[in-house]
């Protein structure tokens, strides 16, 4: 079957079974290796993609859900001002990410900032629940975010 979607900011086509998992075809037809496979069963984070700006797991995607939408991964936003912004408030917070928990730390950090001026614990707190993070722990992530909202928010009052 062929699908038909955009990948990082780019339109692509495959061919491939319909109920293959997304990571296997991001992985092996794409290169795309921010995404991991972890648990496999949508749990631990380590495949999260955007999702048309929501992250997901993609090893519980089928490539057939995603015909037409926009897949953002890792990789497309790692030359962006706002993943040097948490990536710097997360070194701050002493956050030093393993690899293995990247994409979902940092796709659900920016999908968050993305949606919201300022964050409370229990928004970062319910965000992370499918994001399994051995490198650190939920207390550094939220001071990390909220540092980041607030600079965002002066940086839009000096303009």
């Amino acid at each position: 079957m062929k699908t038909r979607f955009r990948l990082n900011n780019e339109a692509v086509e495959i061919e491939a079974a319909a109920n293959e998992r997304l990571v296997d075809v991001l992985r092996r037809d794409f290169g795309i290796l921010s995404v991991k496979k972890g648990c496999m069963q949508g749990l631990c984070g380590s495949c999260t993609v955007l999702l048309n700006d929501e992250p997901v797991p993609s090893c519980m995607l089928p490539l057939f859900a995603v015909e037409g939408k926009e897949i953002i991964t890792l990789e497309a936003l790692n030359e962006t001002a706002e993943y040097r912004a948490i990536i710097s408030a997360f070194e701050k917070q002493g956050i030093i990410l393993c690899g293995f928990c990247s994409a979902g730390a940092i796709l659900t950090a920016w999908s968050l900032i993305q949606k919201h001026r300022s964050l409370s614990e229990e928004q970062i707190r319910t965000a992370y629940m499918g994001a399994m993070c051995r490198c650190t722990d939920i207390i550094s992530i939220t001071a990390a975010l909220q540092q980041v909202c607030k600079s965002r928010r002066s940086a839009r009052r000096e303009k």
